[in-house]
């Protein structure tokens, strides 16, 4: 690949190709949601997820793909899915709307596996690990492919997901240290659009949307990278974004982020989050001890980002409107995503407070019945 493909990303960059040009013509109105992922851990079970999520005010949920694994997946290698009718009816008994899947750890491990086990070991079952990182890439391919299958049989097509390491991990540190980046880069996405092909064509095939979530680690940690990707791809149409703000704290803010023609024209959801500053830390230490790290995932009403602020900016930019295009009817759930810092996932005790539930009644309290205007202030006193 043509290193001044990446060094003038803006001169080759083409907007109207960026563009997905879907809408679905109607007032949208955001309700709340909620990522499970983080809930796996605690309800084990869809059913129980569903449950707790809609008990706290939640009408949608971001389903962790690893809900979605039937009995006997991950015997020795095996990969088994729940029968799709069955999940449809569990999310329509709870009365879930327009659910959406979290794939992120999956599809990570995919492209990540290879650099080693440490980058896959959580995300794969043992028996496949044991079997070596290139198993356990090819694995994870199959996983994703049966995955997107089972999903859009089960009526969802937007896939919450984390592009992995495309190239060597130095390249995702986000600091050019070693030195000699072009062939490393060059090589790199040279191997994310092999690697990808076969994903991004059953995606296409079954109309899933594949929303790759801006984060440090990933294959794209901020707009630019993303771009580089979907020219890579050839503007490839399921080459999506999704939303996240809590994690624009180095030098791109989330006004940038997700308003740059990079990135806007493919944000198709997002979740609800924030973070603050722990004034006198480093953002970038070596440590995972988060009550001590310079960027704290906190509740959504205390931390830099104005959620109010952030939601309107996604109706503006057609966040709704491509949702709805997406999966039918009127309503784009914010998906809560309770990674505080400091509070526990869930309530200890009925009366102490669980991040999980405030985060929902944050998200209904002043989010909830927003909608884009379809006139301005100014035309009803033009009208007077």
């Amino acid at each position: 690949m043509n290193s001044l493909f990446f060094k003038e990303l803006n001169a080759w960059f083409d907007p109207g190709r960026a563009r997905l040009n879907i809408g679905c013509g109607r007032q949208v109105s955001l309700v709340a949601g909620v990522e499970t992922g983080q809930l796996v851990g605690t309800f084990q079970t869809l059913e129980r997820v569903a449950e707790y999520a809609t008990a706290c005010g939640a009408r949608s949920t971001m389903v962790s793909n690893f809900l979605l694994n039937g009995q006997g997946h991950g015997d020795n290698g095996r990969i088994v899915f729940r029968d799709p009718k069955e999940l449809r009816q569990v999310l329509s008994a709870a009365g879930i709307i327009v659910p959406t899947v979290s794939a992120h750890c999956a599809a990570y491990a995919h492209l990540s596996a290879i650099w080693g086990a440490e980058y896959a070991e959580k995300f794969v079952p043992a028996s496949v690990m044991a079997k070596g990182t290139q198993y356990a890439e090819d694995w994870s391919e199959e996983y994703l492919l049966g995955m997107l299958e089972t999903g859009t049989a089960a009526g969802i097509h937007i896939f919450g997901w984390f592009w992995g390491l495309w190239g060597h991990p130095v390249l995702h540190s986000g600091y050019p240290w070693v030195f000699g980046w072009d062939g490393m880069m060059a090589a790199g996405l040279d191997r994310f659009v092999r690697k990808t092909e076969k994903i991004r064509a059953k995606a296409n095939e079954l109309g899933a949307y594949l929303a790759h979530e801006i984060h440090p680690g990933t294959g794209a940690i901020c707009a630019r990278d993303f771009a580089l990707l979907l020219m890579a791809t050839d503007y490839d149409r399921s080459m999506c974004v999704w939303g996240d703000p809590s994690h624009c704290w180095a030098g791109e803010d989330w006004t940038q982020r997700f308003t740059s023609p990079f990135v806007a024209p493919r944000v198709v959801g997002s979740h609800a989050k924030n973070f603050k500053r722990l004034t006198g830390a480093s953002t970038l230490m070596i440590s995972e001890d988060w009550p001590q790290r310079g960027h704290q995932f906190c509740g959504h009403g205390e931390g830099e980002v104005n959620l109010e602020s952030y939601a309107k900016m996604l109706l503006s930019i057609g966040v709704g409107d491509r949702f709805c295009a997406i999966n039918g009817g009127d309503l784009m759930p914010l998906y809560s995503e309770a990674e505080d810092s400091i509070l526990p996932l869930t309530a200890p005790s009925p009366q102490l407070l669980g991040a999980c539930s405030a985060g929902i009644k944050w998200v209904n309290e002043h989010l909830t019945g927003m909608s884009m205007t379809t006139a301005t202030f100014t035309d009803g006193m033009a009208g007077a």
